[in-house]
């Protein structure tokens, strides 16, 4: 598989004003409307995003006599770490037809995310905010908020943008999306006019630009790091980090990943410093990255640290679109890292930051 290129992104030091792009995921596909007036918006139900997916139900409760169990399933919403990163964390919703919609309103401040919300971690979108209609065409998914999504402070604005980006594009059967207000469609974002062009899922988030990179001659790579939630647990942080240009996605991902974090950030990685990176190639959907033996030093020396191995994971299925990651020590397959079974190549996980703890 010859390795995906994230893409080559114009930016300014302020990084602000970097073209923010995603997509959405809202309701049954409908055939293109070629009119060169946009189409009113209707609420879809989304009844094809929630197939196949299974909830969970109180198997002692019995409809006889008593309320009927609300079934969940988890999603993925976007929400403000408490370092004010945009990070994915999975949270179990009642199940519903309008799976999109139903995403987005888990994102709005003083909403019904409210009673399930991390220790320290806060809504995206403006409080009151509503999704007053949601279509998807080709791909397209057309969103259509309330007035109220036009009240937020400035500097949450790229946040906002990244936000329903990256939440929506988690879905496949969306491409790219477009953002309206009140029945009217958005060119520019209403308070620091941001740009709104074509929004898609390479865009990135919690962007920045690495040391040496020129603005216009970069690659984007989105590298996980990790933030501490308290003494005990730990939570997965994605970085979008503009780095001089390369054709090696894949190593720059994991020589990134290595490097950590930028200096002051509140973030870390479980990769030592002193691993080095002796090889990375594609191989069908699988990607092998071979490291360094001090990729073992973890707990005493004794083995590889298993947060590590899920952000290589993370890191490299984001960044190539491989299935799998194979991880080798020294040309060695690994085998485990913590509990982790890691013999054989490791699929991305389906779920991100569940705090099921």
């Amino acid at each position: 598989m010859e390795l995906r290129r994230i893409g080559i992104m114009t930016a300014a030091l302020g990084i602000s004003a970097v073209l923010l792009t995603g997509c959405g995921l809202f309701g049954p596909k409908e055939e293109t409307n070629t009119s060169i007036d946009p189409p009113p918006l209707t609420e879809d139900a989304g009844g094809e995003w929630d197939a196949g997916e299974s909830g969970t139900l109180d198997p002692d409760a019995s409809p006889s006599d008593e309320p009927a169990a609300v079934q969940t399933v988890n999603r993925t919403v976007y929400l403000f770490d408490p370092n004010g990163y945009v990070v994915p964390v999975t949270l179990p919703l009642p199940k519903t037809e309008g799976v999109a919609k139903q995403v987005l309103t888990y994102m709005v401040k003083g909403g019904p995310v409210e009673e399930l919300l991390p220790p320290g971690f806060s809504a995206i979108l403006p409080e009151k905010t509503s999704v007053l209609g949601a279509k998807i065409v080709d791909g397209t998914a057309t969103i259509d908020f309330s007035p109220h999504f036009t009240k937020y402070n400035p500097e949450q604005e790229v946040a906002i943008l990244q936000a329903i980006t990256k939440a929506l594009t988690s879905f496949d059967s969306v491409k790219n999306v477009a953002i309206w207000v009140n029945g009217v469609p958005l060119s520019e974002m209403p308070v620091n006019k941001t740009p709104i062009n074509t929004l898609e899922q390479t865009s990135g988030i919690n962007l920045e630009l690495a040391p040496g990179a020129m603005p216009g001659r970069t690659t984007a790579v989105t590298v996980y790091f990790q933030g501490q939630l308290d003494e005990e647990h730990t939570y997965y942080v994605p970085v979008t980090r503009l780095i001089p240009e390369t054709d090696e996605v894949a190593r720059a991902v994991v020589e990134e990943l290595i490097r950590g974090p930028k200096e002051g950030a509140p973030l870390f990685s479980s990769l030592l410093g002193t691993t080095e990176v002796i090889g990375v190639e594609e191989k069908g959907d699988t990607v092998v990255v071979n490291l360094s033996g001090d990729v073992l030093k973890y707990n005493n020396g004794r083995e590889a640290n298993p947060e590590a191995i899920q952000s290589l994971v993370l890191s490299l299925a984001e960044n190539t679109g491989a299935d799998k990651v194979q991880v080798m020590v020294e040309g060695k397959p690994l085998a485990a890292a913590g509990s982790l079974d890691v013999s054989k190549p490791v699929s991305r996980p389906l779920e991100i930051n569940s705090f099921a703890f």
